[in-house]
């Protein structure tokens, strides 16, 4: 699953729009329900991406406390070989202290011919540099040491940090979900106030596949046919099959049909694969609506395209809105 979504992010505060008075006729029903529902996918698309970027704050803990064990294991290591270093350098300081001072004397009295002396003195500059050695070796220890530890303590610092935005996201999810609920009940009651009549016409038909299109092979094509096998099903918000959908519900359904999974809102799906212009726009594509995007559905061929249009609605061929279009991406 690529990225988008990554670890997690500042979500914007969500906002309930005030709820209308009931309307007096159809054609207001009929404004009211757009504008309703336009809201309702809005705060759905929060929901989805507070959801994404808890699904990226959980891995990212997860990761984070992995890597604690090991850091203070390494620091503890490093801190070991420290104290050993530590303690032959006491030995060989106090050797030093005690007998430096009269090494060199002691050689030239105890020297039986100036060569014997060179030989001594020579004998004591290599203890010289072997202490050197040592205290070189020791300076490194300590360093690793300090450094491990260092990178333990940052460890345990990340994984709390990454608990703490998961857990904030996880709240933020529950807000989201509250507010989306009141919307989709507006919505609801609204479609609930009509007629059939007036229900009918507020809900275009579905506008039946594409003639005579050629589907290719590639995994937009597989996904599309998935898609066309949910025909008729119903939408339900936040629903991602097999018996009910919301649009990227279904577009993520479909895809994971055929091997391939999709990040879970609209918003998250137009961040991938490569982007498709409306002239080249291919059987397969996502095609995106709104700015932001809030919608999405599976091009079908012929200016039509597959989607879980809204509440009170069903899956569904319709002509792709231009107005509505924002973009579409290949996968």
């Amino acid at each position: 699953m690529p990225p988008p979504v990554g670890s997690a992010l500042p979500l914007a505060p969500p906002t309930v729009p005030t709820v209308p008075p009931p309307p007096t006729d159809a054609a207001q029903a009929r404004d009211q329900y757009q504008q309703a529902q336009r809201a309702a996918e809005a705060l759905t698309e929060q929901w989805h991406a507070a959801t994404d970027a808890h699904a990226a704050a959980e891995t990212d803990a997860e990761t984070a406390r992995e890597a604690v064990e090991p850091a203070q294991e390494a620091a503890a290591r490093a801190e070991a070989d420290e104290e050993q270093y530590r303690g032959q350098l006491d030995v060989m300081a106090l050797a030093t202290f005690e007998n430096g001072k009269l090494d060199q004397f002691d050689a030239l009295l105890s020297s039986t011919s100036p060569q014997n002396f060179l030989d001594q003195m020579s004998a004591l500059e290599s203890l010289t540099a072997e202490h050197r050695v040592q205290l070189e070796e020791f300076e490194a220890k300590a360093t690793a040491a300090r450094q491990a530890r260092a990178d333990a303590d940052a460890a345990v610092a990340r994984a709390q940090q990454t608990a703490d935005d998961a857990q904030r996201t996880a709240d933020d999810i529950k807000s989201r979900k509250a507010a989306a609920d009141v919307r989709i009940k507006d919505v609801e009651k609204m479609i609930s106030r009509l007629s059939p009549a007036e229900r009918a016409k507020l809900l275009s038909p579905d506008e039946g596949a594409p003639i005579g299109i050629v589907l290719g092979s590639g995994i937009g094509a597989k996904a599309l046919a998935m898609a066309a096998t949910k025909l008729g099903r119903p939408y339900v918000w936040g629903a991602t099959g097999p018996g009910s959908f919301d649009c990227s519900g279904l577009t993520s359904w479909a895809f994971k049909q055929v091997g391939m999974t999709l990040p879970r809102s609209s918003s998250a799906q137009s961040q991938i694969g490569t982007p498709v212009s409306w002239n080249d726009l291919q059987p397969g594509d996502l095609v995106f609506y709104y700015s932001p995007v809030s919608h999405v559905g599976i091009y079908a061929g012929g200016g039509k395209m597959i989607n879980a249009p809204e509440s009170g609605d069903v899956v569904k061929y319709q002509t792709v809105s231009r107005s509505a279009f924002s973009g579409a991406r290949r996968l």
